[in-house]
């Protein structure tokens, strides 16, 4: 009877050894050589605690433990431990709506290295961080050709003189508002205007004008020693003339044109009237934190 006993146990044992086997189906699938089937009940794996699971000597690739604390299910995949529930690759970016950190993603927050874990300090070393983690506050990701994992570029920009147009202004000026000339030099031949001017309205020239006639300077003042009297009349507008002669009888009665269609210059000066602030570029967005896994 033993005997039978033994030879059925090692059969069963030698069939197990080179069959497929089936919990709960006869038929096991080809591709499996277990096959677990069942419509009421499932598979239980260890459980213990995150500092238990991270005891175990040289775990096995493809370990699978359920971490109590996390409560989530681990495998080891040959170099860490990688939590399924937030499962990554060290190294890999993503946002999210946590505020903390969690299953091994850390918020890029700019916080030094010498606060993660030995573990994620060194995960971190390796990826070429030193000293800090990049703060992504208001940062967005860009392949832009720069240091992995630095934080490039301004979200404002400042325009100066080279941003703006190339276009040249051009107007005329109003006549209105009250305004002065003030002029010197002979009014029957050429002569310069010296001064500014307003806008316009009824205005008067102040004028030393060269007469015909005698005297001691030949010029009508009330600095000159014959002197005389000087009026006249202007126009407020665009080219305009200006006619002028003396009332004084004896002096003569010199007159002449001063014309503003001459060669002559203006100086305009025209205020942007801005600031120079600088202008925001941040386009409307979804605010999230972003974190990268380094692991436990």
């Amino acid at each position: 009877m033993i005997r039978i006993l033994l030879v059925s146990f090692f059969a069963i044992v030698y069939a197990i050894s080179f069959a497929q086997v089936g919990v709960g189906t006869e038929t096991p699938d080809t591709t499996a050589i277990l096959e677990v089937s069942s419509t009421e009940k499932g598979i239980l794996f260890p459980r213990m605690a995150t500092s238990q699971r991270e005891a175990i000597t040289s775990p096995a690739t493809g370990l699978h433990v359920y971490d109590t604390e996390t409560k989530s299910l681990w495998f080891y995949n040959g170099g860490s431990w990688v939590d399924y529930a937030t499962q990554g690759t060290y190294g890999d970016i993503k946002s999210g709506i946590q505020s903390t950190d969690h299953g091994g993603w850390i918020k890029l927050d700019g916080r030094a290295l010498d606060l993660l874990t030995t573990s994620q300090k060194a995960v971190a070393t390796s990826l070429g961080f030193s000293g800090y983690l990049p703060n992504a506050a208001e940062a967005y990701l860009s392949q832009n050709g720069t240091t992995l994992g630095s934080v490039y570029g301004s979200n404002t920009v400042t325009l100066i003189k080279a941003n703006l147009p190339n276009t040249t202004f051009s107007g005329t000026a109003a006549s209105a508002g009250s305004h002065s000339h003030t002029f010197t030099g002979n009014a029957l031949g050429n002569h310069k205007h010296s001064g500014t001017t307003s806008s316009g309205g009824s205005h008067n020239h102040s004028v030393n004008a060269l007469k015909s006639g005698t005297g001691d300077s030949g010029i009508v003042g009330n600095n000159n020693a014959d002197p005389g009297s000087a009026n006249g009349s202007t126009s407020s507008a665009g080219s305009h003339t200006h006619n002028f002669e003396t009332n004084n009888a004896s002096a003569g009665t010199p007159s002449g044109t001063i014309s503003s269609d001459g060669a002559h210059t203006h100086t305009v000066t025209v205020s942007s009237g801005g600031s120079g602030t600088p202008v925001i570029i941040i386009p409307k967005s979804l605010s999230v934190n972003m974190f990268i896994y380094l692991g436990k």
